[in-house]
């Protein structure tokens, strides 16, 4: 069997990464296997070893990209908006607690997608530290989407906001099929737009 150049190793490091940051979010860290990705990615489980040296490596690689995707989507949206920074909080809190938010776990926010499995405690180590690196960054964004009319918002109001708007959404997805969970998306969003 023919060995890959190094252009296509990257191409296909690349392709896992990027099967791994949706599918990851979509189904959980322990609900995806080495081979389900590498399958995702057109690859054989073989494969896998000489792109990463574990499966905590590949999911560090995948919230980073989960991460920076929502970073570059926010970059483009607060240019979009750039002036007139009311419509842009609004239209962001409108579009976050969307029913179609809670449906697309594997495209939505990485926040609210990985949480739970990064919570756990055999997670402190390298993804907990990705996780926050990311969340830290995405965090900058949300300080010029949620300012306003100012240029940034407080720190603490955006972690406040964040953390109504993330919490409604996991809630929203953990009780999906029932009333409250339009409930949980819809006072969530009357507080921010209206409180």
């Amino acid at each position: 069997m023919p060995r890959v150049s190094r252009k296509e190793a990257d191409q296909h490091r690349k392709n896992v990464i990027a099967a791994a940051s949706r599918l990851i979010p979509e189904r959980g860290i322990d609900g995806v296997s080495v081979p389900a990705l590498m399958a995702e990615a057109g690859l054989t489980h073989g494969a896998f070893y000489g792109q990463f040296a574990s499966k905590e490596a590949l999911v560090v690689a995948a919230c980073e990209a989960a991460f920076a995707e929502k970073c570059a989507l926010y970059d483009d949206f607060v240019a979009r908006y750039a002036d007139d920074g009311e419509a842009a909080r609004a239209v962001f809190i409108k579009r976050y607690t969307r029913p179609s938010h809670r449906e697309a776990r594997g495209e939505g926010c990485p926040m609210a997608a990985l949480c739970g499995d990064v919570a756990g405690p055999e997670r402190a180590g390298s993804i907990r530290a990705a996780f926050a690196g990311g969340m830290n960054r995405l965090l900058e964004r949300f300080e010029r989407v949620l300012g306003g009319k100012r240029k940034k918002a407080p720190r603490d109001e955006v972690l406040a906001t964040v953390s109504m708007l993330v919490g409604s959404l996991v809630l929203a997805r953990a009780t999906e099929g029932q009333p409250i969970s339009d409930e949980f998306l819809s006072s969530a969003r009357k507080v921010l737009l209206e409180g």
